[in-house]
């Protein structure tokens, strides 16, 4: 696989953080050693709850006429594609969460800066009753970097501006805009894409 794959923009946020990709879904994974598998494929969804124990991300991909279901990790896995129709497609990877820990994102946008997406798991409680949601988190990665940054996470200890004027900060015109305005979550992608712009 040649580095120009790699190098797609995933034109929107609720095609790529949909919650198809935790249930069976048409696509395919590009292994490393070059080699297609198609089939229904299906990720896990990562639990951000105060007491989680969340295992080796693993992609799991079923064969459509007998239902064979093979498992692959992230030393064999290059590219993960979800086909939700004929113009929606969504592509992930493995990425560096930390020296020793890759999980698995969506590729938002790509670039000098390419940031990456995925929602995560949580329950609240309330006197006799338990729910479940999702939140989306996101992380940036420039050329280089060996680990991706925290923009937007589930439990933060920062805020999303924070981060971004943090990570950003060699772009004044961009720092400029977040200390004026408490960038949404919405305008993510805008704040890369303009950094991108930016750095060139």
């Amino acid at each position: 696989m040649t580095k120009n794959t790699l190098l797609i923009m995933i034109f929107s946020i609720n095609t790529c953080l949909s919650f198809s990709q935790y249930t069976w879904t048409d696509g395919e994974i590009i292994l490393k050693n070059g080699e297609i598998i198609v089939g229904e494929i299906k990720i896990p969804m990562v639990s951000k709850d105060l007491v989680h124990f969340n295992g080796k991300s693993k992609v799991r991909v079923k064969n459509k006429l007998n239902g064979d279901r093979t498992v692959f990790d992230e030393n064999q896995v290059e590219l993960i594609k979800f086909k939700y129709s004929e113009s929606e497609i969504a592509y992930y990877k493995y990425i560096p969460v930390s020296k020793k820990k890759k999980e698995i994102f969506c590729i938002v946008t790509t670039g000098p800066v390419t940031l990456y997406g995925r929602a995560v798991g949580m329950t609240s409680s309330n006197p006799g009753i338990i729910s479940f949601h999702s939140l989306n988190e996101f992380y940036a990665q420039r050329l280089g970097e060996e680990i991706a940054t925290p923009l937007k996470t589930a439990r933060p200890s920062k805020s999303l501006r924070k981060r971004a004027i943090e990570y950003f900060n060699d772009c004044p015109a961009i720092v400029y805009k977040l200390k004026s305005n408490k960038p949404s979550t919405d305008e993510i992608i805008a704040i890369v894409e303009e950094y991108n712009q930016c750095a060139k």
